[in-house]
């Protein structure tokens, strides 16, 4: 049995009457405002001109730093003087804008609630720090209150959005973001480890959207979730970003565990807008770097999916991920379900406990049990001129350097037109499963 994961959690905030950062019932910090960010009692006078830059950016107003070539609004948060940003609630990004970070630090420092969660006993582990639980494997920790608005930077979804008609042409630039370093900086040993005091979060959110580009960022040990994440976005760019440590999810297995997040919006994890099911397309993760910071390890997976649609054909689409790399995964460093066109080329993974995993996943409901819907084949799968060193894992895990895998449970969801080319891998090696078909002419890897 597992505990209450972001999904659930984002369920429960919905029952509960907990919503999205634009146009629903404020959080404990919130009061009303009167642009796409809130008004949040407490805040820093510089942290309240930024969100009131960004207000005026979706509200078409230019200010002092101008257009760029695409016809978005900059706004700057870096300044001599004080450039870190103690966000207290989420901040919101509209349409037609670059966030220029460039210079400037922010830290999350959210209202919390106490939540109860379930160790996940089913999937392989890092065996330390433990948890101390009852005797259900049940343990409390932190939750933001309001758990649609877990996440550091959300674009501004007007309510009911569909597909992908929430204001785009979106950028954020440089920074370093830290969603853990308020709460634990006076901690130490397992508190400081596990980060006992802050809650799972996001930090970089997109959802119902598209032409979304996040550039040169620096994240800093994220717990549970995901350092950027696209959720119903069509055409997307994360390039040049650094995303440092990772405090491990105790409660799913290591799989889930990107830095980078492809995602659709199901019921329990819809961050704004509808629960359409909208994939995520048209990607590019390009020349990013993933890996152990000073304090946390690294992250399980630098970029993939998890989650599959409830209808044939919600499959995430067109994606390319090259140039990037992994130090020391826990999991495949790069693991992507549910994505057709996909090509991952030019990567380098250094002693991680896998390498590349692409695998189609059936449509099914997202009820427990799920019920089974319908097959979702992919095709078009590029796995090129890789470099993969593979080590065994603290949770004892040593996966492949190189799987293809189609899956079989309810429906067979068939992997055609697959090359695996010219991948140096040392540690490891390549595994197919049945009903995975290769491209003529092409002569797989084994």
């Amino acid at each position: 049995m597992t505990g209450i994961s972001r999904r659930g959690l984002l369920r429960g905030g919905a029952a509960m009457g907990a919503v999205a950062v634009v146009g629903g019932t404020a959080s404990a910090a919130r009061a009303a405002g009167t642009g796409v960010n809130p008004s949040v009692t407490g805040e820093a006078a510089h942290v309240r001109a930024l969100r009131k830059a960004l207000d005026d950016a979706a509200a078409g107003v230019i200010g002092p730093d101008g257009v760029d070539a695409k016809g978005r609004i900059i706004v700057k948060a870096g300044y001599t003087g004080v450039p870190t940003y103690t966000l207290l609630d989420t901040l919101v990004i509209g349409g037609n804008t670059v966030l220029d970070a460039t210079g400037a630090r922010f830290v999350a420092k959210f209202p919390t609630v106490t939540r109860k969660y379930t160790l996940d006993r089913t999937n392989q582990h890092s065996p330390t720090p433990e948890y101390a639980t009852d005797s259900q494997g049940a343990f409390s920790a932190p939750a933001v209150s309001g758990a649609k608005a877990a996440t550091m930077l959300l674009n501004h979804v007007p309510a009911g959005t569909k597909g992908y008609a929430a204001p785009g042409n979106i950028m954020v630039k440089g920074g370093e973001w830290d969603p853990i370093s308020a709460w634990v900086w006076e901690d130490s040993g397992p508190e400081r480890a596990r980060a006992d005091k802050a809650p799972p979060m996001n930090v970089l959110t997109f959802t119902h959207t598209q032409d979304v580009e996040v550039q040169g960022v620096t994240v800093w040990n994220v717990k549970w979730w995901h350092g950027v994440e696209l959720n119903a976005v069509r055409r997307g760019t994360v390039r040049d970003c650094f995303f440092k440590g990772w405090v491990e999810n105790p409660t799913w297995g290591l799989w889930q565990g990107e830095a980078v997040q492809l995602d659709l919006p199901l019921a329990n994890n819809t961050w704004a807008g509808a629960s359409d099911g909208t994939p995520t397309v048209d990607v590019q993760v390009l020349n990013n770097y993933a890996g152990k910071s000073g304090s946390q390890p690294s992250w399980a997976k630098l970029v993939g999916s998890h989650t599959g649609g409830e209808k044939v054909g919600q499959v995430h689409a067109r994606v390319l991920i090259e140039g990037n790399t992994v130090d020391e995964a826990k999991w495949d460093a790069v693991g992507a379900m549910n994505t057709t066109e996909i090509t991952i080329r030019g990567n380098t993974i250094n002693n991680s406990v896998g390498g590349v995993y692409v695998s189609s996943m059936s449509a099914r409901t997202v009820v427990q049990p799920p019920v089974q819907v319908g097959a979702n084949p992919i095709s078009g799968v590029d796995i090129v001129d890789n470099q993969v060193t593979l080590v065994a894992g603290a949770s004892g895990a040593l996966r492949n350097a190189v799987r293809v895998s189609a899956d079989t449970v309810g429906n067979v969801s068939p992997v055609s037109d697959v090359a695996v080319t010219g991948n140096q891998v040392s540690g490891g090696g390549f595994y197919y499963t049945a009903n995975v078909t290769f491209r003529a002419g092409t002569t797989p890897q084994r």
